[in-house]
């Protein structure tokens, strides 16, 4: 029996990339925070579990990315799907008819401009989802609205108001597979390490990237997160195209290894799923 956790409650983004991910899993399981997730699938609770790591916007998703650093687990897929934010009602209203609108505060920073420019003399209410606003909507009258996602509006039995409505429309979420198991190699796949430097000394950094460059190895994002041991010491997560076996590859991660104090192979897995639409229930 294969079963998935995500990023819970039904009807969050996390889902959507889950279900986009894998539509014949036999069970799909919530889970409330991203530390319970990571936590399930390093004790055999679930096969694989799907987290949230960086947004185009915002950056990475430090939590997911400090508990790769803690847990024994391996990437072995990812997902990026665009947030697509809608304005959800209970009812179909004029827009000058909505005086609340709550929801979690990036995704109402990230609207900001759409309620600015359409809401006349409205209040923010803030969530810790876009989900709970939407759970909680069915309780409160015609004047309030929520912000959240065509899958929320589905599961909940919401209108939706106005699709699309987030500011910057190259707003991407990317998203990770995590198991205790690697996959097979294909001929399109990416890898993930983590590392700190060694001795610090000026060039450090250039020491472990020079290893790549030499070799022509396109690494496609480079990230810092303090090792919150000394002030100043950082780890890396450093991802790059090509599968770790590959001979060329796998000589500079020797070298890597060598010359970094600490060092972590999260895996190799295939490139990016992207994903532009969201009808996966």
């Amino acid at each position: 029996m294969s079963r998935l956790g995500f990023l819970g409650p039904q009807g969050t983004f996390t889902e959507i990339a889950a279900k986009t991910y894998a539509r014949r899993v036999d069970e799909y399981i919530p889970y409330g925070d991203i530390k319970a997730l990571i936590n399930a699938v390093s004790r055999g609770e679930v096969d694989k579990v799907i987290v949230p790591i960086e947004n185009s916007i915002q950056g990475g998703v430090t939590l997911t990315l400090d508990l790769l650093v803690e847990h024994d687990v391996k990437i072995i897929s990812e997902v990026i799907i665009p947030v697509k934010h809608s304005l959800l009602t209970k009812k179909m209203v004029e827009l000058d008819e909505i005086k609340h609108v709550m929801s979690m505060s990036q995704a109402l920073a990230q609207c900001r401009s759409f309620l600015e420019d359409n809401l006349v003399d409205y209040q923010i209410h803030f969530t810790n989802s876009t989900v709970e606003g939407a759970e909680k909507l069915h309780d409160l009258d015609d004047s309030w609205a929520v912000i959240g996602n065509s899958e929320a509006a589905e599961h909940y039995n919401l209108e939706i108001l106005r699709e699309g409505i987030q500011d910057n429309e190259e707003n991407w979420t990317r998203f990770v597979v995590l198991s205790q198991e690697e996959v097979s190699a294909t001929a399109n796949d990416k890898t993930s390490i983590i590392c700190s430097l060694g001795q610090d000394h000026p060039g450090a950094l250039y020491d472990i990237l020079h290893e790549f460059a030499i070799r022509g190895i396109n690494l496609t994002r480079i990230e810092s997160r303090p090792a919150k041991k000394l002030l100043g010491d950082y780890i890396f997560f450093i991802d790059f195209e090509g599968h770790y076996q590959e001979k060329m590859l796998e000589d500079a991660l020797d070298l890597v290894n060598y010359k970094a104090s600490w060092y972590k192979l999260l895996g190799s897995y295939p490139k990016s799923m992207v994903i532009d639409d969201y009808s996966v229930s």
